[in-house]
């Protein structure tokens, strides 16, 4: 993540230390019985003990929405492909808001519960160790943002997850914890699974996700798009951006394919704010090794944001980091540095956070050093230390 301003290494690190105290959780002990044990309701991270859970593992997700920007509800499956890694009788998702419908595993019937921001769900019969298992989850209405916990009663608190514009228009902004406001999850980084996004909506609106856009099928005036993300991703890095805009396709010099997403009213401004990003890739590829995804590409959303997000190989935009400055280039290559640094090499808990904003922060510096030989890399980062060393060097639990 990238604010409009100089980005900070510590930010996130900050926040989450902030947020440790005030997540709430409902442990569970899981108890032995015939059938297995109860899943936990937490991974166990200190900083949100609410997010996440254990005794499964996931691999895939498949997630299909029908959605219209006159409407803010949604109808929506997800399909959740898992390994058991213990004997199970019940599992936990993490979902906030929403009416489930049907919930099946295995392809029967399973009771559910619902508590805080757990769907607890009991399979007919109870699930194996080392097993796989496939958990189809039916729902809908009107997903609704939820309150950053990293930045608990402060005026400018971030809203999480689906957000909905009064124009129609969506963007989704998790990190950390709102990927639970739009799709069922184990909500926590230290889970990747791979995706399959699929989106239907009217003609008039496109929709930027993750991965590679697989297909775009049409009909009666409505057009679902496809979207493939086949290394694996951290739940957080989930986006769908729904809104008039059109596509760019291009490529690096080396030849990485570009695919970026601009509003339709401003185009050309948002083409030179990222004009330079074929040469951001190539050249962090020969500094940090090859761009990890089959594709890259950045979508830029309408509302003034003041900050930009690394949803993995699709980096999501607020219009007010638009810009051909210095400020807003280093932003662009920020997000794009993340995509080696806390996308493909991730944190498996949120204390790690400064690994992936320190690296993005080291990186944009590169790259400016790179594209300016008048820039002074070596007095910057002494000073970058100067005004946030105390932070990074602080004890913390």
């Amino acid at each position: 993540m990238a604010r409009r301003a100089i980005p900070r290494v510590a930010l996130m690190l900050a926040t989450a230390m902030v947020g440790s105290a005030c997540a709430s959780s409902r442990p569970t002990r899981a108890s032995a019985t015939a059938r297995g044990a109860a899943g936990s309701a937490s991974i166990g991270d200190p900083y949100f003990p609410s997010s996440g859970n254990s005794g499964y593992d996931v691999s895939h997700y498949d997630i299909r929405i029908d959605y219209s920007p006159a409407n803010p509800e949604i109808k929506a499956t997800t399909t959740i492909d898992s390994i058991a890694n213990r004997t199970l009788r019940t599992f936990d998702l993490d979902l906030s808001g929403l009416t489930v419908d049907r919930v099946t595993v295995d392809g029967h019937r399973a009771g559910t519960s619902r508590h805080r921001a757990k769907l607890v769900v009991r399979p007919a019969t109870g699930l194996v160790a080392t097993r796989p298992f496939t958990t189809v989850v039916e729902y809908h209405g009107v997903p609704h943002t939820i309150t950053d916990p990293s930045e608990p009663n402060t005026e400018d608190a971030g809203q999480l997850g689906w957000t909905r514009s009064r124009d129609g228009n969506v963007f989704v902004v998790s990190e950390p914890v709102g990927a639970r406001t739009w799709f069922p999850a184990n909500d926590h980084p230290a889970d990747k699974a791979t995706f399959s996004i699929a989106v239907t909506v009217p003609d008039s609106v496109a929709v930027a996700s993750n991965g590679r856009l697989v297909r775009r099928n049409a009909a009666r005036g409505h057009r679902t798009w496809h979207w493939s993300m086949d290394q694996p991703m951290a739940t957080y890095l989930a986006t769908v951006v729904i809104a008039p805009m059109r596509s760019q396709q291009e490529a690096s010099p080396a030849g990485v394919p570009i695919r970026n997403f601009f509003r339709d009213d401003a185009y050309r401004f948002d083409e030179r704010t990222f004009a330079k990003t074929g040469s951001m890739i190539d050249f962090f590829s020969s500094r940090f090794g090859a761009y990890p995804f089959g594709e890259y590409g950045a979508v830029v959303v309408k509302p003034e944001l003041g900050y930009a997000l690394e949803t993995q190989s699709m980096s999501l935009f607020g219009s007010d980091m638009m810009g051909t400055d210095l400020d807003a280039e280093m932003t662009v290559a920020h997000e794009l540095a993340h995509q080696w640094f806390g996308d493909s090499v991730g944190v498996r808990r949120w204390a790690d956070i400064w690994l992936n904003e320190g690296w993005a922060t080291y990186a944009q510096y590169l790259w400016a050093a790179h594209a300016d030989p008048a820039f002074d890399l070596d007095r910057t980062m002494i000073n970058l230390r100067a005004s946030d060393g105390a932070k990074l060097t602080r004890p913390h639990d």
